[in-house]
């Protein structure tokens, strides 16, 4: 079969093209850092790499808010540490107010700071953080404590926690909620033990030293309970963070151009174009002898 003039020139000029998107797309690669832009290029590839960018995107997120609700605890904690501190000093108080010297006046004076480390309390109870009470469960903008007509510190926070799925099959609570019984515990004996000092009730500011030692201790043992859930929640980010490392890993591996073995294409494919249009000038010549003839 004969191969014609017009023939060879349209193989030549598919061949030129072909090398020329070879050139175009290295091109992209080379700026662009990965092997394919778009799924034109890569078919299966680029599905990959949408579904690691979807786990890479969920990973994030979790992280994100594990991080949220170790900040969240950790406010917690710091408020619990200084409700300790104040029963702290109200035991000291008690324990000194129970000596038979003391006077009336005397416990008057010790009324007033008692009250003052009532008023701190309820500070810490209600404390926010990013705008939201720490302690009223998932009705974050409510205040977590309010007086009554007695003048009684009562719950007005929400019976349902706040919590984090860490996957699909397990969730973790991400706060403290106010009707925990140390809280109630802590306001009622600090509450009574203001009442005896006030009245001079011996008998009500010496129970008032056991009643405060186990408040402290409640309120002790719920902050190492939040502890706890801090350090899970610090367990569970250093696992999504050893997932993301991976995941990143895997889609650099998938997605990455190979720059040398690209410039080696890019050069083969020059190489190919100048022998291409070195054909097509030959054959123009020949055209134009046989023309000339």
């Amino acid at each position: 079969m004969r191969v014609t003039q017009n023939q060879m020139y349209d193989s030549l000029t598919v061949g030129i093209n072909k090398q020329l998107k070879i050139k175009n797309d290295a091109n992209a690669a080379i700026s662009s850092g990965t092997r394919f832009q778009r799924p034109a290029q890569a078919g299966l590839d680029y599905k990959i790499s949408l579904d690691l960018r979807h786990t890479q995107s969920q990973i994030k997120g979790s992280v994100e808010a594990l991080s949220v609700a170790d900040s969240r605890l950790s406010a917690s904690q710091t408020m619990l540490n200084d409700i300790s501190n104040v029963l702290t000093r109200a035991q000291t108080i008690a324990v000194q107010q129970a000596s038979a010297q003391t006077g009336s006046g005397e416990q008057l004076t010790a009324a007033v700071e008692v009250r003052h480390l009532l008023d701190q309390v309820a500070n810490s109870a209600n404390q926010t953080w990013m705008g939201e009470a720490l302690f009223a469960g998932t009705d974050t903008g409510a205040i977590a404590f309010v007086q009554d007509a007695t003048g009684a510190y009562q719950y007005q926070g929400s019976n349902q926690d706040r919590t984090v799925a860490v996957n699909t099959n397990q969730s973790i609570t991400t706060n403290v909620r106010g009707d925990e019984p140390a809280f109630s515990n802590t306001f009622n004996a600090l509450q009574s033990f203001i009442t005896a000092l006030e009245t001079g009730d011996r008998q009500g500011i010496s129970d008032a030293i056991g009643n405060i030692t186990s408040a402290t201790n409640e309120i002790v043992d719920l902050t190492s309970r939040v502890g706890g859930q801090i350090n899970a929640i610090q367990n569970y980010k250093t696992s999504y963070d050893d997932m993301k490392f991976a995941i990143d890993k895997r889609l650099n591996e998938h997605e990455s151009a190979d720059v040398a073995k690209l410039v080696v294409d890019m050069q083969t494919a020059d190489i190919a174009l100048q022998a291409s249009y070195t054909q097509i000038a030959n054959l123009k010549n020949m055209s134009l002898i046989n023309y000339l003839r």
